[in-house]
Order: structure tokens, then sequence, then C-alpha cells
């Protein structure tokens, strides 16, 4: 504590405190045994890898950085905003640029949960949710994410948390730092279309890798890693992955797997974006261990969101990642959106706080999805010799190839929209779309169980037609 009126900052004190930055080491929390199964994702025989590779710097993190992410400066405002949570009431200001709490025409916000939970934000508190916050975060659920992100990961290495208007906020964030026109980026063969918006106008080089029942080919990877260093081309700086429930696959990276391509990138120094939305929403029984929890060398960049399991519409998830690469993804937010809804950060703070009640709704997200894909399942029986499919070990999506159809792009937005059926074809989830594709994205979560039977059968009756028609066009081919 100090006196604002005694208080004389020398230049150089001043600079500390501007500069201040809430860094931890998440592996020196002291943790609790009694977390939750269904929170925990990380192996109980922790990984090593016998110091074969080098743990990245701070320092070494420059090299990742694109080009435009290095002209970014700290917005000094946004740094006073930072400083004035930090000393509170201790310092006399005439610095922010902060509307006056007094003038927000709120007083109290209730909440109720399904299971008869309140959530109630009134006065200073609320007032607190109602204001510009630093552009990392809420302090206060800072602080929670961090021991929270201990609890369900067990990460080996130094790292930090950030806030972000959503994961897929979070990946434009990340390829924006880390990419320059032109960069390798390494993809499955099929990956989430967001992703591959945020890529397109940097212009990469796809190198799109197959998955088998594991995930990503980790030999297949290699192999081509191999053959462009041999050759002399441009290695990749990112591989991005959505490690359980693929969207649209379905998989769930295997631990061992993870282990392959983790050692692929620091044998081939590139960095992996985890981005893990259905991580809740296994359903194969087993507990899956996180890249973070295997992030020896300080290689991987998380992104945790609240859209699938607790609220789409609350835009929040968080980046958790060494704290160099953390500070760099703060100056973006500073100079595109400030910093993320406080309203919404309160009130996650207020769930995640609540570990019992979660793990209780997590556990009830997981049975209703995981019965919603049963029924599906049962319902698409009726379309054996029609298409090839395995029910999704997790997330929220079917991923069917169509039988003698080699591009279901016609059929989609043809066929089947008159019909009443809406689908998504294979194209949506490949860079370079013009590529002919057999697959469709059958989507479980919303549609009402007593319409997936009809919606099967208009399935296959539009697939028998599809197939009768490129039938007839390779006959007048000939």
């Amino acid at each position: 504590m100090f006196c604002p009126l005694k208080f004389k900052p020398s230049a150089k004190l001043l600079r500390g405190l501007v500069e201040a930055r809430n860094s931890f080491v998440i592996s020196k929390f002291s943790i609790s045994d009694n977390t939750p199964e269904v929170l925990k994702f990380y192996s109980e025989n922790p990984w090593d890898l016998g110091g074969k590779y080098p743990t990245l710097t701070e320092n070494d993190y420059t090299r990742f950085i694109s080009k435009r992410a290095l002209k970014r400066e700290p917005a000094l405002t946004r740094q006073i905003t930072s400083l004035a949570y930090k000393v509170g009431k201790q310092v006399i200001s005439l610095a922010e640029g902060m509307p006056n709490e007094d003038m927000f025409p709120f007083s109290r916000l209730h909440l109720q949960t399904k299971n008869g939970g309140e959530m109630v934000l009134e006065g200073k508190e609320l007032a607190t949710a109602l204001q510009y916050m630093p552009s990392q975060g809420y302090p206060a659920l800072l602080s929670e994410l961090r021991v929270f992100q201990q609890e369900l990961h067990r990460p080996p290495r130094a790292c930090d948390v950030m806030v972000v208007n959503g994961a897929q906020h979070g990946i434009y964030q990340c390829v924006d730092m880390l990419l320059d026109p032109g960069d390798p980026v390494i993809l499955s063969e099929f990956s989430y279309t967001g992703a591959i918006s945020v890529l397109r106008p940097y212009d990469p080089e796809i190198i799109s890798i197959p998955e088998d029942e594991s995930g990503i080919m980790s030999e297949t990877l290699e192999a081509v890693l191999e053959s462009r260093l041999a050759r002399g081309l441009k290695m990749p700086k990112i591989l991005y992955v959505v490690p359980t429930g693929s969207n649209p696959t379905g998989l769930i990276i295997t631990e061992q797997r993870k282990k392959e391509l983790y050692e692929l990138a620091c044998r081939y120094d590139f960095l992996i974006i985890e981005d893990d939305p259905y991580m809740f929403l296994n359903y194969s029984g087993e507990r899956t261990a996180s890249f973070l929890s295997l992030d020896v060398c300080g290689r991987v960049l998380r992104l945790d969101s609240v859209s699938k399991a607790l609220s789409a519409g609350l835009r929040l998830g968080w980046l958790t990642a060494p704290a160099a690469l953390v500070e760099r993804a703060e100056l973006h937010s500073q100079a595109e959106l400030l910093h993320p809804s406080t309203l919404s950060q309160a009130i996650i703070l207020q769930f995640i706080q609540r570990r019992e009640e979660l793990a209780e709704h997590m556990v009830r997200a997981r049975s209703f999805y995981r019965a919603r894909r049963d029924a599906l399942a049962e319902a698409l029986s009726v379309l054996g010799g029609l298409a090839l499919w395995t029910p999704p070990q997790a997330g929220l999506f079917f991923w069917l190839r169509v039988h003698g159809v080699d591009d279901v792009y016609n059929m989609v937005f043809h066929r089947a929209f008159e019909r009443g059926l809406m689908l998504v074809p294979g194209q949506a989830f490949v860079y370079d779309t013009s590529v002919p594709c057999p697959y469709l994205r059958l989507t479980f979560s919303k549609i009402p169980e007593k319409d997936m039977h009809r919606a099967a059968e208009h399935l296959a009756a539009i697939i028998r037609d599809e197939q009768k028609i490129v039938h007839k066009l390779a006959e007048v081919g000939q």
C-alpha cells in the first residue's frame, strides 16, 4: 500500500507499472485431487521427452510472429486501463476514458439455471461487469481460468490465458499473429470451415494430411515434412487441429497420435493450434489427454470455448499459450475490439467457479447429445448400400460418404433443397472448394428426434435419384 499524495514514481518505475502483466507459471499452482472426472484432460502418467528437444524461450517465439503482427505496438490507453485495475484506488486518476458506473441504467441482473441454481449480479459487481476491461480479460476471470486450466490440463510448461470473443475470434487472432502471406499451414484433409475462412485472405500453402481412425496420420505428415526439408521448401509454422470431435469428421485424436504429432512439431519447428470446442462432448468413454497437457516444450496455443456446451450467444472463449504469445495476441485485441464483453465474462466466471455444478451440466450435455447421435445413427440405417459412415466419437456431426456420386454439390443445393432437406456438402471443409467431393456433413444437435427418420428417408431417396442422374450422364458420355 502506498499514499497517492506522496507517491512520486520515477520514469523507470512508471514504465514497469505500465508494462506489468499477470504472466504466471500454471504448473506452480497447488491443485486439489477432487476435480470431477469430466473436467480432466490430462494423463495420470506425465509425458517426458527426456530433454530430446529444447524448450522454446521468449526470444524463440519471435521467429513465428508475422511481419504484420511485429508492427503492433501497445496502446498506451489500454495499458493505463490495465494499470487502473491493478492499483485500484491507491492513486488519484485523471487518466481512464471510462464512463461513470452511476450512469449505467441497470441495477440488478438475475439468472437462474435449469437445475435451480441462481446467479445474481448487482451493486459494484454489476457495475464492473458493465465497464471497460483490460484487453487480456476481466481480472477475476483470468485468475479463475488460470486455476481452471491447471485443474483440467496440468500443463507442464509456463503459460498464460487471454479471453477471446469465442474460439472463432481466437483462431483469427492466432492466424493473424503467426502467418505471413504464402506461409505453409498444416491442416487435416477435411477441416473446420471457420478456420479455412480465416486462412483464405493470407493465401497460405495448404499442406493437407489425411486422417485415419486415430486422427491426422503422423507418418504421412512426417514423410511430407521430410520431403519438403530435403527439397529446400519453406517449412510450416503451424498445425491447426480440432482434436476432439473433429468438425466435420467426428474423430478423436488419440493420446499416442498426439504425442507423435507433438514430437514432429519439435523436430520440424512448428506450433500447434489446438481448437477444442467439443472436448466435453466425448462419447468414447475414455479420457484423452489434451495437446496442452503434453506441451513440454512450449509449442501449443489452445483455444477453449463455451459456445457448444454452455452458450453460443455469450461469444466467449480463452486462449492458453506461452506468455510471450499471449502478450502478442493481446496487442491484436487492443486494436481490434478493446476486449470481449465484460458481462459475458462475469457470467462465465460465476459458472466456472461452481465446479460441481459445471461438471454436472457437462455430463448432462454429453448424455443429451450422445442420445441424439444414437437416434440419428438408427435413423440412417435406411441408407445401407447408399453411403458409408461411422457414428462420431465426439462432437455434433456425422461424416457420410455417398456411393456412386463423386460430387454432392448439386445434389445438396438442388435436389435436396427442393425437397426441403438442408445438408452441408464436403466442399465446405476443404480449402479448394472447386474440387469434387462425395461427402456430406449431417448435424444431429438441433433436429427434433421425431424428424430424424423422415429426414433419413428423404436423404435415401435423394441419393438414389442422384445416383440415377450420374449413371445417365455417364452413359451419355460414353
